[in-house]
């Protein structure tokens, strides 16, 4: 990561603003995001244009993906928030594949904090959902007593790598 614009502020003490490859480049794909999603608007015409019917194609088969592995309700709570992080994750790779450029994907700062705060937020939700009953999550079914404690550390470690084995592979 290197910074490409860096400027001093003087009038604030020690403020420092920096602009990096990876902000830039992360820029960029939420420029072209944002073109694609105006030049996919259909304006309420008759007839869809190119963009707009590569747009709905990826939307539907994302939201079949979604409501399959989920079922319908809830996943149409999580859609949007998969469908987000799916056109981030692509556009970004894609802009990767650009040779000579910059892959923002590649890097283990961005993967990781994307896997840590999905993991985050799952669990969060989990606590919301089920209370304490999701530590149940960590005991395994037919579990023996007293092999318990022992597989709950080893659950409970494997539950906390996620998020590294997340990161590792979105990178």
């Amino acid at each position: 990561i290197r910074d490409l614009l860096s400027l001093d502020a003087a009038i604030l003490d020690n403020l420092h603003i920096s602009i990096t490859n990876i902000g830039f480049y992360l820029t960029i794909g939420g420029l072209f995001i944002l073109t694609m999603s105006i030049l996919s608007t259909n304006y309420n015409k008759l007839v869809s244009n190119n963009w707009s019917i590569s747009q709905e194609s990826l939307y539907a088969t994302i939201h079949s993906i979604v409501t399959n592995q989920i079922n319908g309700k809830t996943g149409q709570i999580y859609f949007p928030f998969i469908y987000t992080l799916f056109i981030v994750i692509l556009m970004n790779n894609l802009i990767g594949m650009v040779p000579y450029s910059f892959a923002s994907t590649s890097h283990f700062v961005l993967t990781f904090s994307l896997s840590f705060t999905i993991v985050l937020g799952a669990t969060i939700l989990g606590f919301q959902k089920h209370g304490l009953e999701f530590f149940s999550l960590l005991v395994p079914a037919g579990c023996p007593l007293p092999l318990l404690p022992l597989l709950v550390l080893i659950e409970f470690i494997s539950y906390l790598a996620r998020n590294i084995s997340l990161g590792l592979r979105l990178a």
